[in-house]
């Protein structure tokens, strides 16, 4: 079965985790400390690159809150439309 997650992405054993998550507080953490909102969403590969790349060349700031916004509202999208298959 074909996915539309990259290979950077974790396995998705963590997809209900990630639709958890606070909104609020990984867009707090992605403006503050960017590995630290990767890694709050389940993305450790992400993360550590994040961190090498000094925050993908200080583009980061822009980058990472709106990446990680999209990060948790494809879970709960996701997590929404399983739901409504059962």
């Amino acid at each position: 079965m074909a996915t539309n997650r990259s290979p950077a992405d974790d396995d998705g054993r963590q997809e209900p985790a990630i639709a958890d998550k606070s909104t609020p507080v990984a867009l707090v953490l992605a403006l503050v400390l960017s590995p630290v909102a990767y890694y709050y969403v389940g993305r450790t590969k992400l993360a550590v690159i994040n961190l090498l790349t000094l925050n993908y060349l200080l583009l980061g700031i822009v980058i990472v809150p709106v990446h990680v916004y999209t990060i948790i509202n494809d879970a709960r999208t996701e997590r929404g439309s399983q739901t409504e298959d059962w």
